[in-house]
This record gives structure tokens, C-alpha cells and sequence, in this order.
């Protein structure tokens, strides 16, 4: 009986070696057929990561350029360079920078100038050359803003919800409103 056990247990052993040896086989069959698919695939990847971390680091760079710009803008208003290199590398901060030196000089023809692009910062110069435009929307959507605003703070906040909904959902504004929807449970704790 050992004996026909002992056989029985080599031939399985034998067996699953043969298995074993036609799996490799298949897979080797496999990577062979598709050897191109998967170099395109590593190439692929290889690609993107490195894509990936170059924009990081550009971003990066344009970054540190950019705070080191306003940082000197800060200092010295005038200097030409620093704006230059702002404009380029963060445009959002150029536009705010702009626009607060031109709250500071009362400079209408600058805050004009602003208000080709459509943003929050074309949305504030407007307000603050309103004289001029007395029949903008985005106007009324900051008196309706600010409306909203008092109405939340005083705890009226269906009241509230009410008047920011009558602001147009395409707004620049309706991030703040947004905000300020979601701020309600603050506003209450205040008070």
C-alpha cells in the first residue's frame, strides 16, 4: 500500500510540475503576442508621470516667481519688472493688485480697464464706478448680496434665501452666495 501511495503522490507532484511549467509557458506566450501593447503602455505611463511632475514644478516656480513679484509690488508700487513678471506668472493676483491700487488713487480709467474680464474683480470695479453704470445687474446683485448678508446675520435666514435667490445663477457672485448659504448654522451660533 506505501508503495501505490508513494507513486500516487510523485505522479500528482509530477502533475502539478507540468502545470506549473504550462502556465509559465502560456504566459510567456502571452507577453510575446502582446510585448508591444505592453512597452506602449510603459512608454505611456512613463510619459505622463514625467508630464505630471513638470507641471508641478512649473507651477511651482511660477508660483514662488510670482508671490516674489507682488512681494516687491508691495514695497514699490512703480516697479515696472515686478508688474511684468505678475501679469505673466499669476494674472488673478496682477487683476487684484490693479484693482487695489487703483481704490487707492481713485483711478476710474484703470478700474475700466478691469472690467474686460468677466470675474469677481470685474464685478467689484464695476461696483465701484457705479455712478457710471446705474442700470448694471451686477450691481444689483451686490446691493441684493449685501441685502441677504444683513438679513442672515439677523437670523432671518428663509428671509435670506429668498433674496439670494433672485440673484442670476450665472453670477459671479453665487460663490459667495453659496458660502454664505452654508454659513447659516455659524451666523446663528454668533448671535
Amino acid at each position: 500500500m506505501a508503495l501505490k501511495d508513494d507513486i500516487k503522490a510523485i505522479k500528482e507532484e509530477l502533475s502539478a510540475q507540468e502545470q506549473l511549467l504550462e502556465n509559465i509557458i502560456a504566459g510567456e506566450r502571452f507577453f510575446k503576442k502582446h510585448k508591444r501593447t505592453f512597452v506602449a503602455l510603459v512608454i505611456a505611463v512613463v510619459v505622463l508621470l514625467i508630464g505630471y511632475i513638470s507641471l508641478n514644478t512649473i507651477k511651482a516656480v511660477n508660483l514662488k516667481a510670482s508671490n516674489e513679484a507682488y512681494k516687491t509690488l508691495l514695497d514699490n508700487p512703480n516697479d515696472e519688472k515686478a508688474l511684468s513678471s505678475l501679469k505673466s506668472k499669476n494674472k488673478p493676483l496682477y487683476r487684484t493688485f490693479v484693482f487695489m491700487e487703483a481704490l487707492k488713487n481713485d483711478d476710474n480709467e484703470t478700474l475700466k480697464t478691469l472690467l474686460s474680464e468677466k470675474d469677481i474683480i470685474a464685478d467689484l470695479a464695476a461696483y465701484q464706478i457705479q455712478e457710471d453704470m446705474k442700470d448694471n445687474l451686477i450691481f444689483e446683485d451686490f446691493i441684493t448680496l449685501k441685502d441677504g448678508y444683513k438679513l442672515l446675520k439677523e437670523g432671518k435666514t428663509d428671509e435670506a434665501s429668498m433674496k439670494f435667490m433672485t440673484i442670476s445663477p450665472d453670477s459671479s457672485i453665487m460663490s459667495i452666495v453659496n458660502s454664505l448659504e452654508h454659513y447659516q448654522p455659524s451666523l446663528k451660533e454668533v448671535k
